[in-house]
């Protein structure tokens, strides 16, 4: 009941896995704010507006324990790195889209990225660290998902006002994909073997 790795090993995963648990809520709410410019340039009802959001949400239930089990048999790390490449890069498609049907399409990709994230991310953590220190990391780890929902709104509105809506997407797309590479810097922990 100690560090898997010394406390520096323990304390980059946390940072790192924050970090993206908040840009993972920002790509994910970001939309929510750009309503108002896609209704005026694609006339979509407020129906289709929905669906933009619940979309993902969709995804992520439908993925989350196919992902997760992958995640456990495989490597919590690069499976972490493929979501956030996968959230980051579809996000970024969102800038590209010409219609509502490749705009949702780019959100479910969103959606299927950021599953099974969060129990991974949470799986790695406990891992890195004594289990008295547990209580207190898992509550900040999911914490920085209602942080980053908040500037999700805020940036999205933001950029919006300043360089358009579409730009958006791709102003807080990109950090994820640089963050995901980094992510693999990492260390891991041991894969168990599972018994019947």
């Amino acid at each position: 009941d100690d560090y898997l790795h010394g406390p520096r090993a323990a304390w980059f995963a946390f940072a790192m896995t924050v970090m993206l648990m908040l840009l993972d809520y920002i790509d994910r709410q970001v939309i929510v704010s750009l309503f108002p410019h896609i209704k005026e340039e694609w006339g979509l009802s407020d129906k289709q507006l929905g669906a933009l959001v619940s979309v993902v949400s969709m995804t992520v239930g439908v993925g989350a324990i196919p992902v997760a089990l992958v995640a456990d048999r495989v490597s919590r790390v690069k499976s972490i790195f493929v979501m956030a490449l996968t959230w980051s890069l579809a996000c970024v498609a969102c800038m590209f889209t010409r219609n509502y049907s490749h705009l949702l399409l780019a959100r479910a990709v969103v959606g299927a990225g950021e599953a099974g994230y969060g129990s991974a991310g949470s799986a790695l953590i406990a891992s890195h660290f004594p289990s008295r220190m547990r209580s207190a990391l898992m509550a900040s780890f999911f914490a920085s998902a209602s942080i980053g929902s908040v500037l999700g709104v805020i940036l999205g509105g933001i950029i919006a006002s300043h360089w358009g809506w579409k730009a958006a997407f791709g102003v807080v797309g990109f950090p994820g994909v640089i963050l995901a590479v980094l992510y693999l810097k990492v260390k891991d922990y041991h894969t168990v073997a599972l018994q019947p």
